[in-house]
């Protein structure tokens, strides 16, 4: 069962207060857990329940620390055990493997779903394998669910030892945590609606109302407007409705339960109330449910029309977003940076700008057939709403591209290098923005030079025309974004046919707020990220930025989450890959906080980027770059 899962009419009385003593020496039975226990510092993973442990290396003691008295282990030693040194000189002392070192430190965990209970130490802590041993020991024989126990390999240095470790001690991987797991936040917010047990969302989607809370068994490709979302199936923190709940500031969880789960059931088409949480959620019934769909907030759009020319990537201008689109001005950006450091941008890059999209449009005599739409689509049903953009999109798409601007690209690829297979991307002002990212709204597409399939008209029509997908309509008009000031640009470059690894990164650490670290989802080859296959796990992990008195990078710290499924327990990047990509993340975070986007609290600052490992060489290449709305 989770824990605290339902706040419902069946929780009746109240909790008789106990008395907890500030620390214990031994934990004899599950109420001495369950008294000094709380979270886990960290939201890496949910259902679980933790207890700091110190053993002081002088007296060979071990203290069990009250949750509610110490959140760190340096007040517990320097308020009890009178350790008064300062916290950098704590830090130095007791997170390496020197001889000066007073205390081992670490946290006891229980798996609420399994009860089973782990030993974790801190990713940083380069504790040696004998005080592993026996750190381990004493907690064995100090508690009473010591046959329970195991040790985490919770990072890349305590993974390259885990087979000795496992000669003398359980081990435990993180990604053995992760999937025996019931429970996941999404998008931690709250909201009022009506649950609606949907079995066949294709089939239901457009009777779905923005009052309803939905149970849905699997992960949609397209978010309709609801007020909520409980899902069946895990999701990465980067995927598309991951992004798309927090943007929409809507509670969104995984509960692999939730068919069976009779309380659940019991309030099927009820008024409800959701409340999304790192280690639960709760659900009770209310008497109505007042409607709240349309942010407070609109988001007005900037174009420009009189840029009437194919521009290089390096020509680009600072401010080129309202005629090019805010992902190629991000890559513009981006351009600039590989120059002074350890990355590339795709090559071959070029920008075909808003004026091309209008002039398609007015050649053809597309835009009255869009402005007939826009007049009239309020009044019209969901299933009329969608054939009659599938009729736009498909007019984009037959309609004949102008002959110099096929030309005009054709000679652009040629002159640029000798790359044949390319990438057309969307670049809209409508995505890739600060308030409103877009992500998986709009499509990419890839073109071959005189290939006679894939071909390069082909290609821009395509992504011309996804501009007015069902998804990518629905979601502007959710916020309110005037359609008739979205305009599709396209950013071009090379393709990635073969890569070794693609990615997905926030830099900022989003399972302890305000604190260091870069949250990573990685995958070999091109099995997506954001939208895996069933049952496919990507490596999760965190990095560290390269800053001055940094114990992370100076450790070069790896917190592993999980690890991918696909490649035998092993993080799909090497040790040396990843530190670099920190670094390079941490250049890309200060330069887009100070330049375009200054202002904030830079802790809290993030950057979405997309990047990949590729070539004989497994060089690392951005590729993307947009604010990370949370």
């Amino acid at each position: 069962m989770l824990k605290k899962v339902f706040i419902l009419l069946l929780f009746i009385g109240s909790l008789c207060p106990t008395f907890a003593q500030s620390y214990l020496s031994s934990l004899e039975s599950n109420t001495d857990f369950e008294q000094l226990s709380g979270l886990p510092l960290s939201d890496k993973y949910g259902q679980l329940s933790a207890i700091k442990v110190v053993v002081d290396l002088k007296t060979n003691k071990i203290y069990y620390l009250n949750a509610s008295d110490f959140k760190f282990h340096h007040e517990f030693c320097e308020q009890v055990l009178r350790n008064n040194v300062t916290l950098s000189y704590f830090n130095e002392v007791n997170y390496e493997n020197s001889s000066q070192r007073q205390y081992l430190l670490g946290n006891l965990n229980l798996i609420e779903t399994s009860h089973k209970y782990f030993l974790e130490l801190s990713p940083t802590d380069l504790m040696s394998q004998e005080l592993i041993y026996l750190f381990f020991e004493k907690v064995k024989k100090s508690f009473y669910g010591s046959e329970q126990l195991s040790f985490l390999i919770n990072s890349n240095r305590l993974n390259e030892i885990s087979d000795s470790l496992a000669l003398k001690i359980p081990v435990i991987q993180a990604s053995d945590i992760y999937n025996n797991l019931q429970y996941q936040a999404i998008s931690k917010s709250k909201s009022d609606g009506y649950l609606r047990i949907v079995r066949d969302l294709d089939a239901s989607i457009d009777q779905l109302k923005p009052t309803d809370i939905i149970v849905i068994d699997q992960t949609p490709l397209f978010l309709p407007q609801v007020a909520g979302v409980i899902v069946t199936e895990f999701q990465t923190p980067l995927s598309h409705l991951s992004i798309l709940g927090q943007n929409r500031d809507i509670p969104i969880m995984a509960y692999t339960g939730a068919f069976n789960d009779q309380n659940l059931i019991k309030l099927d088409n009820r008024p409800i109330h959701l409340k999304v949480e790192s280690d639960t959620f709760y659900v009770h019934p209310i008497e109505e449910v007042i409607s709240k769909t349309t942010p407070s907030k609109r988001i007005k759009l900037k174009y420009d029309l009189s840029v009437d020319s194919l521009i290089r990537i390096e020509t680009l201008k600072r401010r080129s977003s309202k005629y090019v689109g805010n992902k190629a001005q991000n890559f513009r950006e981006l351009y600039k940076l590989s120059l002074k450091n350890e990355f590339k941008v795709p090559e071959s890059a070029f920008a075909i700008p808003f004026f091309y999209y209008h002039q398609h449009l007015r050649e053809n005599q597309i835009t009255p057939q869009i402005e007939h739409f826009l007049n009239h689509y309020k009044e019209l049903d969901p299933d009329s709403v969608k054939h009659l953009l599938k009729e736009i999109r498909n007019t984009i798409k037959k309609a004949p591209i102008n002959a110099q601007l096929l030309n005009d690209t054709e000679t652009m690829i040629t002159s640029l290098g000798s790359y044949k297979r390319m990438r057309f991307r969307s670049s809209t002002n409508a995505e890739d923005a600060k308030g409103f990212s877009g992500a998986g709204l709009y499509s990419s597409k890839t073109g071959i030079l005189y290939d006679d399939q894939k071909t390069i008209d082909r290609a821009i029509k395509k992504v011309w025309a996804s501009l007015w997908n069902y998804a990518a309509f629905m979601e502007r008009e959710f916020f309110s974004i005037d359609h008739r000031q979205a305009y599709m640009g396209i950013l071009v470059h090379r393709s990635f046919p073969t890569e070794a690894v693609n990615g997905v990164a926030i830099t900022k650490n989003l399972y302890r707020h305000g604190y260091l670290g870069f949250t990573v989802n990685a995958q070999l080859g091109n099995e997506n990220v954001v939208q895996p296959s069933p049952g496919i796990i990507c490596d999760q992990f965190i990095c560290y930025p390269n800053t001055l008195h940094n114990m992370y990078d100076e450790h070069h710290t790896i917190e592993i989450i999980t690890t991918s499924s696909l490649n035998n327990g092993q993080l799909v990047m090497t040790p040396e890959e990843i530190y670099n990509l920190a670094y390079q993340l941490h250049v890309i975070k200060k330069h887009f906080f100070y330049t375009p986007y200054n202002g904030g609290e830079y802790a809290l600052f993030a950057m979405d980027v997309e990047f990949k490992i590729d070539g004989e060489n497994r060089t690392l290449y951005i590729k993307q770059a947009r604010p990370f709305n949370d």
